[in-house]
């Protein structure tokens, strides 16, 4: 639970960058979709902590995690929000790797819950941060399109 909480998303992300380099080019659309939603949901998430703040779980009941965190809001969770996006955007291209990324985004979920940094409706926030961030990333794919490629 420790390598899921602490390193899987640094393993998950070299594994997105070298897909998007050797991948097929559903690999490659899905990188490029990563690139533009990682900062958003990234800035949602910064927009979100200036309206609602929540203590991490140690803070709140007085204990030490098992990683160490430093504390602050909890709620979205930065690394489910980046894990979603990842996955999210293999299965948007109907990648054949999706599924081994929808694991690691529920591994790194369930691990951040489980060594006591978020709660999980952190973790479920973070999801949807993704989510959000994806489907602006595409309106924006749409509305260059067709402003430029008519």
């Amino acid at each position: 639970m420790v390598f899921g909480a602490t390193y899987l998303i640094y393993l998950a992300l070299l594994l997105v960058l070298i897909l998007g380099i050797k991948g097929s080019i559903r690999e490659k659309k899905a990188l490029l979709l990563i690139l533009v939603s990682v900062p958003i949901a990234l800035l949602l998430i910064v927009i979100i902590h200036l309206f609602f703040f929540e203590p991490r779980p140690f803070a709140n009941f007085h204990f030490t995690p098992i990683v160490p965190e430093k504390a602050g809001a909890s709620f979205p969770s930065h690394h489910a929000a980046i894990t979603a996006v990842l996955a999210f955007a293999y299965t948007y291209f109907k990648s054949r790797w999706s599924l081994l990324l929808l694991f690691i985004m529920c591994w790194v979920g369930l691990s951040r819950i489980f060594v006591g940094v978020h709660y999980p409706l952190d973790i479920l926030g973070g999801f949807v941060t993704a989510i959000v961030a994806i489907f602006i990333s595409l309106q924006i794919k749409k509305n260059l399109e067709a402003r430029f490629l008519r």
